[in-house]
């Protein structure tokens, strides 16, 4: 066996502690564990528009109903049913006469704040904005719904021409089935 100086014993121990103390630096050894995950909150958002002192968009914890989306846009309150529960992604328009319509975002506003598109009333413009689709495939995709009826499922898509599963998998969190397909 060689036999080692003194300070190539020195050396040969500085670098064994050193990789012990990477070693357990990167295992995390001897640290109290984290604290868990946050909780991801998933915020409901209403979009107020029209004769309002305070247009725009509201976030809210939880499906608020018409009179408080009504309070936060500062906009009087309308006869009807004022404990009707709003969900993510209305639009409540609101006419120079105090008449309330209730519709859906604008497709690219939904995706800015990262909610779904329901796939039977997307038109080419709001399905253009989905990743790895552009004007092209979103006009197919409308022109195929308008030739076989609305989507009953999303695996439905797969039958455009130029969508594959992969491109499949990437469109299902962004999109959705609404009521008049029934998914």
């Amino acid at each position: 066996m060689p036999r080692f100086s003194r300070s190539q014993q020195g050396v040969i121990l500085l670098l064994g502690a050193a990789l012990l103390l990477l070693w357990a630096w990167r295992g995390h050894f001897g640290l109290p564990p984290g604290p868990p995950p946050a909780r991801t909150m998933h915020l409901v958002f209403v979009e107020v528009a029209g004769n309002t002192p305070r247009p725009g968009v509201y976030s809210f914890p939880q499906p608020p109903t018409l009179s408080a989306v009504l309070a936060q846009a500062g906009a009087a309150a309308a006869a009807g049913n004022q404990e009707r529960k709003i969900p993510s992604g209305s639009k409540i328009e609101i006419t120079p006469d105090g008449q309330l319509h209730l519709g859906r975002m604008s497709g690219p506003q939904l995706l800015t704040l990262g909610l779904a598109l329901d796939l039977n009333q997307a038109t080419a413009a709001d399905l253009d904005g989905l990743p790895g689709i552009g004007p092209v495939l979103a006009k197919r995709i409308v022109d195929y719904r308008q030739a076989h009826g609305p989507f009953k499922k999303i695996d439905d898509l797969e039958q455009v021409s130029g969508i594959g599963p992969k491109k499949l998998e990437k469109l299902k969190p962004r999109v959705f089935i609404g009521e008049n397909g029934r998914d």
